[in-house]
């Protein structure tokens, strides 16, 4: 009996113990709550900081872009200007050309309208002295030499005219 007595004594002990709840102290679980809340709270703030980290680093690398775009578009205005500023500078000699070669073909018509009357004038002058009979056959041979020297010199001047015009021309 001795040994029935000290099972039920061991079973009744066994099932005390199984059956007492274990008393949990209400403070320690409210501290490990708070300990928990700022600890997610913490990694909350974190994870936040990182965001806005994240955030002005893009805005910093955008801002770049749009200030090497700018620089860029900077740079394409200026080359675009000095290229208008050549285009202009080759559009201003072009017509300086043009105007020199003008003056030259005038110049030249001129020269050619001079000689004309120069020629007209010897043949005149020659033929006035020939009917008189004022010339003798040096003097005769000397006077249709300077009167061919002179229509030489036309012929000339009619050359340089043709080049004029046809620099002229080019220039058109």
């Amino acid at each position: 009996m001795k040994i029935k007595f000290l099972i039920l004594v061991g079973l009744f002990s066994l099932q005390a113990t199984l059956a007492q709840e274990t008393v949990i102290d209400s403070v320690k679980v409210q501290q490990e709550k708070l300990i928990l809340e700022q600890q997610k709270a913490e990694k909350e703030r974190i994870k936040a900081e990182e965001r806005q980290i994240k955030e002005s680093q893009k805005a910093e690398k955008e801002r770049q872009r749009e200030l090497k775009k700018a620089e860029k578009a900077q740079k394409d205005a200026e080359k675009a200007q000095k290229k208008a500023e050549k285009e202009v500078k080759k559009a201003e000699r072009a017509i300086a050309q043009r105007e020199k070669a003008k003056k030259n073909v005038d110049k030249v018509k001129d020269k050619i309208a001079d000689n004309k009357k120069d020629i007209e004038k010897d043949k005149e002058k020659f033929e006035k002295l020939k009917r008189k009979g004022k010339l003798s056959p040096d003097d005769e041979l000397k006077w249709r030499e300077k009167i061919l020297k002179k229509e030489n010199k036309a012929l000339e001047l009619q050359m340089d005219l043709e080049k004029s015009e046809n620099k002229l021309r080019k220039l058109d």
